[in-house]
């Protein structure tokens, strides 16, 4: 399914054009942009060896793991214009045809600062803002079917506790019943 909703989401990106006047870009530089804009790198873009994330333990999160999860600054749960981007084209993907079985369930995280009693609390404020928007651009809002806080309980595998990617909102796609 995560693979389906990247793919889907790339395709979509590719087919958009612009209302404006033309201009070419090469496929590298559609490449960057797609990834700079919503951390997708389809199968046929090439990184440059600048690019190559280092094999450190806490680099940055992989585009997969970027795919799948929205994140905040520290102490907030208001989406920047990345994730409202990201959330836009999920939800366009998750209208599509091919897509429109899916449900969602929402999981908000938090890093160790704090106590944990509010880092629950903004992990639940960070699941809902996710479910807002998502919801406001589906089709079918009940499809947002769970959203829930684990805090500060599940770090990233290969991240410290406090590193600022445990700021996040897990996003669970599946088949609804």
């Amino acid at each position: 399914m995560k693979q389906l909703i990247t793919t889907t989401a790339i395709c979509l990106f590719f087919s958009w054009q612009p209302s404006g006047p033309a201009t070419a870009i090469t496929s590298q530089e559609l490449c960057d942009r797609v990834f700079e804009q919503y951390g997708l790198r389809s199968d046929e873009c090439i990184l440059d060896d600048e690019e190559k994330p280092a094999s450190t333990a806490q680099a940055v999160p992989d585009p997969e793991m970027r795919q799948n999860h929205v994140f905040f600054e520290a102490g907030g749960s208001k989406l920047d214009a990345r994730a409202m981007a990201q959330l836009s084209v999920l939800a366009k993907v998750l209208n599509t045809s091919v897509m429109q079985d899916a449900c969602i369930r929402l999981v908000g995280h938090s890093d160790s600062s704090g106590s944990a009693e509010r880092n629950h609390q903004i992990a639940m404020e960070r699941a809902n803002a996710v479910a807002t928007q998502l919801r406001n651009g589906l089709d079918d809002a009940a499809r947002v079917r769970e959203v829930r806080s684990e805090g500060e309980d599940r770090a990233l595998e290969g991240f410290e506790t406090t590193s600022r990617y445990n700021r996040r909102v897990e996003i669970f796609a599946r088949t609804c019943n």
